[in-house]
């Protein structure tokens, strides 16, 4: 099998772990009221705060992918990087997920868990702006991880 192909079939892995997370946790509802007891009392600055809470996690996926890459440069292999990064993105892919701006749908679905967690219009919108594109861009670092390790 090619790379694609391996690629296609971790990025389904992931999509179906997300799905089994909602289902058996109801995650997107944790994350928002998580995402929430955050941002309270912040005003004007939840969108800010929110965009540099969505760019650490990303962050911390970057250096652990990293320290994977690191690690299967180390013993020659580039499979022996999901060692590391394979657990990240299990953590990360449904944060990414949840937050990132792929579409009209999701952002409305990010902003009614917001809602139901308790969020008002105003603190939805700052939220779901100030996380999306650090998410988003979370969305190419798992892609990119994969393409690396498969070699793409």
């Amino acid at each position: 099998m090619t790379g694609w192909v391996y690629v296609g079939i971790i990025s389904v892995g992931l999509i179906g772990w997300t799905f089994v997370l909602e289902d058996r946790i109801d995650y997107e509802h944790r994350l928002a009221t998580w995402w929430l007891d955050g941002a309270r009392g912040l005003g004007v600055a939840t969108g800010p705060v929110s965009f540099i809470r969505s760019t650490l996690l990303l962050a911390i996926y970057c250096v652990v992918a990293w320290l994977g890459d690191l690690l299967a440069t180390g013993l020659g292999h580039p499979l022996w990087a999901l060692l590391l990064s394979g657990p990240a993105m299990l953590a990360y892919a449904p944060v990414v997920l949840a937050m990132a701006p792929l579409g009209g749908t999701a952002y409305r679905t990010w902003r009614s868990h917001l809602a139901a967690a308790g969020a008002d219009p105003g603190q939805q919108r700052a939220i779901a702006w100030g996380a999306g594109p650090p998410a988003l861009a979370g969305f190419g670092a798992v892609l990119f991880t994969l393409f690396t390790t498969f070699g793409v």
